[in-house]
C-alpha cells in the first residue's frame, strides 16, 4: 500500500493501537478519531493526532480529516449499534441519518450504508488488511502446539457449519467435539458461545473452535479477529484450539497470542479455505 497518512476511526480494543504501531513502522502518518464511548485516550499512543468523538459528531469526525488533508480512512475496534436517542446528531449527522433507514437494516448493511455515505463526502474507505496485511492469519500452526488428527477432522467438521451459518448471515464461529456441533455463534457472541460449549461437553477429546470469514463479508465493515481476549476465553471454557480462516481473520498482538497459547498448551492453526 503506497500511502503516506490515514485517518482511523477508532473503537474500542487494541486493534486500533496495533494499527496505528503498525503504520508507524512503516513511515505512515495516523490521524485518530476516538469514538466514544467505546474509545479512550489509550486508543492513541503518545504523539498521535487525535480527537474524540461520539458517534452523532459526524461533522466534527469530518472537519479532523480534512485538516489533516486526509481522504483515506480504517475503521477499526469495537463499537455496538446505538440507538437513535443515543447519537444526539449533529448537523451533518441528520443529513445522513435522513438516508439511511436504521431501524430496517442489519448491522453489515447498516454501516456499508455508513461507509457509502462517507465515502459520497469524498473520503475512501479502506479495509483493514489493505492497511496492514501482516495482521491476516497465513496458513499453518501457529506456536508449538499442533492439532491432532482428531482436531483435523472436529476442524473439518466446523468450517462446514460455519460456512452455513455464514451464509444466512448468522454467525462465524462454532464449537465442535468429537464431531458434534456444541455450539454456534450468534448475536450473543463469542464468550457466550464457549460456556454454552462448554456445559454441553462431553467426557473424552477437548473440543475446538473454528472461525470463518461470512461469504462475501465486507471486511470495511467488520473484519473478523483474535487477540489475547480469545486465548483467555478458550482457556476458560476448556477448549483445546482454534482454527480461523487463512486470510480472513485478523490476529491481534501476534506474539503475545502465540505465547499465551503456548503456556496454555493450546493449538492455533490457520486454514486454507
Amino acid at each position: 500500500m503506497d500511502r503516506r497518512k490515514i485517518g482511523l476511526l477508532a473503537g474500542g480494543g487494541m486493534m486500533p493501537v496495533e494499527i496505528i504501531r503498525s503504520c508507524r513502522a512503516r513511515g505512515i502518518e495516523v490521524y485518530v478519531v476516538g469514538l466514544l464511548p467505546w474509545a479512550d485516550e489509550t486508543v492513541t499512543p503518545d504523539g498521535t493526532s487525535h480527537v474524540m468523538a461520539r458517534l452523532g459528531e459526524v461533522g466534527k469526525m469530518m472537519k479532523f480529516f480534512r485538516t489533516h488533508d486526509v481522504t483515506d480512512i480504517v475503521l477499526a475496534g469495537g463499537i455496538k449499534r446505538p440507538a437513535l436517542k443515543e447519537l444526539i446528531p449533529d448537523f451533518e449527522a441528520i443529513k445522513m441519518l435522513a438516508k439511511i433507514a436504521l431501524k430496517k437494516q442489519s448491522d453489515d448493511s447498516l454501516f456499508r450504508s455508513v461507509i457509502n455515505e462517507i465515502e459520497s463526502r469524498g473520503f475512501h474507505v479502506l479495509g483493514i488488511e489493505e492497511v496492514v496485511p501482516e495482521m491476516l492469519f497465513h496458513s499453518g500452526v501457529y506456536g508449538r502446539v499442533k492439532p491432532s488428527s482428531d482436531d483435523m477432522d472436529d476442524i473439518r467438521r466446523g468450517i462446514e457449519v460455519a460456512r452455513a451459518l455464514g451464509q444466512v448471515d448468522v454467525g462465524q464461529a462454532v464449537v465442535v467435539q468429537e464431531g458434534i456441533v456444541l455450539a454456534v455463534e450468534a448475536v450473543e457472541g463469542t464468550d457466550a458461545m464457549l460456556s454454552r460449549a462448554a456445559s454441553l461437553r462431553k467426557p473424552g477429546k477437548s473440543p475446538v473452535m473454528v472461525k470463518i470469514k461470512k461469504p462475501g463479508q465486507d471486511s470495511r465493515v467488520d473484519m473478523p479477529a483474535m487477540g489475547l481476549q480469545t486465548i483467555e476465553q478458550l482457556v476458560r471454557h476448556e477448549i483445546g484450539g482454534i482454527a480461523v480462516e487463512a486470510g480472513g481473520i485478523l490476529v491481534i498482538e501476534r506474539e503475545a497470542v502465540i505465547a499465551a497459547a503456548d503456556a496454555a498448551k493450546l493449538f492455533i492453526v490457520g486454514m486454507d479455505l
